[in-house]
């Protein structure tokens, strides 16, 4: 039996679907894992085992390469229980509703400024989204001088997730000097020497529900805010290219009332272009899972886009149409494209709602000023993670021309 961490790297998002192939296309089967037994799932009922707190553990499970490359060490993914639940009430308190409103609303408005200088020119949206999502988190959290070079180094940390090529060393370069500006920033909110704005989540890290956190962890768990924010810059540009491909729905986008238009777009975006491939834990006990022996001990695979197009759950699951999250909302466990269950009380991602903002702020701006796809922006399956070819290069039209196409 293959082993599936070597098609990972090599094969990306078609590893497996692969795997599926040769296992005459059942939802879930067994495999091998670091030489081990394993088992890939998928679906609704997999789901709920893999979010089930007396059925599987999460330390340990995601190999400390990438684990701790994407993470930081001692960050609260690998934690479980109740150790897991304290950690993420601080995640839970900085990610409220109110707060990410105004973090999103700064961000559809740095786009707005930003695109004028767009104005008659080519720009790669993959680009310009970190950058702006990039100083706006920044500036969110309470760091006064927002860096480039922080927001360009975060996306390095993601875009090196994958474990594949030059991109997995310069992703480690890059998550050791992110770690050692944000001990820096801890380091001195503590002793006096920076201010951090109450209310802010470099207070909250620093002297909230991070207080006991040493300063270690307290860094990595800042980062833990600031580089998911960046990474929506990757489903984002998938957004910008699924407008380009279904310019029907611009008109509706753009309409500040249709906020669920966008966020059905966004959702859409997120079920059927490719992210986050799979999701790992250890059984904690032996069980039968989608019709899968699992034994203790044994990890257990979730198959994140398998389960967001499993057909036995989604109408049509091949075919784009946001119009499916308009007529009905999928549950917790079907739709887990930031992990399955609830942030609240599991291991969903608690920047979700954050994530669906942003990117409906994006299509908001986009679908307003008018873009034409210049190059091919085709992806590359094989790549963990990807966009569309170079950033998903367009031109954005001369302001007279955007003005036209308003009053139209």
């Amino acid at each position: 039996m293959r082993d599936l961490l070597p098609d990972l790297i090599r094969s990306g998002y078609e590893a497996i679907p692969g795997a599926r192939a040769r296992h005459s296309n059942h939802h879930s089967f067994a495999v091998r894992l670091l030489g081990r037994p394993a088992a890939v799932v998928r679906g609704e009922e997999a789901s709920r085992h893999f979010y089930d707190r007396s059925a599987v553990r999460r330390r340990g499970a995601v190999p400390a390469a990438l684990a701790n490359l994407l993470f930081g060490r001692g960050a609260v993914h690998g934690l479980d229980g109740d150790e897991h639940l304290a950690r993420k009430e601080m995640f839970l308190e900085i990610l409220d509703d109110s707060s990410t409103d105004d973090l999103a609303e700064q961000v559809g408005r740095d786009l707005t400024t930003r695109s004028i200088a767009w104005a008659g020119r080519e720009i790669a949206v993959f680009d310009e989204l970190v950058s702006v999502y990039g100083r706006c988190v920044q500036s969110w959290v309470g760091i006064e001088h927002p860096s480039e070079k922080v927001s360009r180094d975060l996306a390095a940390i993601v875009d090196g997730f994958g474990g594949a090529g030059t991109a997995y060393p310069r992703a480690w370069l890059a998550r050791r000097r992110c770690e050692r500006w944000a001990r820096r920033l801890i380091h001195g909110v503590r002793a006096g020497r920076i201010s951090a704005a109450s209310g802010s989540a470099l207070e909250a890290v620093a002297f909230g529900s991070g207080a006991d956190l040493g300063t270690r962890v307290a860094a990595v768990e800042l980062i833990n805010v600031l580089r998911p924010t960046v990474a929506v810059a990757w489903p984002a540009t998938f957004a910008v290219r699924a407008l380009w491909d279904h310019p029907a729905w611009a008109s509706s986008l753009s309409d500040r009332e249709h906020g669920e238009a966008r966020k059905a777009f966004a959702d859409e975006v997120r079920r059927t272009f490719p992210f986050v491939p799979a999701l790992a834990a250890t059984a904690v006990r032996d069980a039968t899972v989608d019709g899968v022996d699992v034994r203790r001990g044994q990890r257990l695979i979730l198959d994140v886009p398998g389960t967001n197009t499993d057909p036995r759950h989604w109408r049509a699951a091949d075919r784009f149409d946001p119009a499916r999250f308009l007529e009905a909302q999928p549950s917790a466990h079907q739709f887990v494209p930031q992990g399955g269950g609830h942030a609240e009380t599991g291991h969903r991602c608690p920047g979700e709602p954050l994530t669906v903002k942003l990117m409906a702020e994006t299509l908001r701006v986009f679908s307003c000023i008018g873009f034409t796809v210049t190059a091919e922006s085709a992806y590359d399956s094989t790549r963990i993670p990807t966009t569309p070819s170079d950033g998903l290069r367009v031109t954005v039209p001369p302001v007279g021309q955007r003005q036209e196409r308003e009053a139209t």
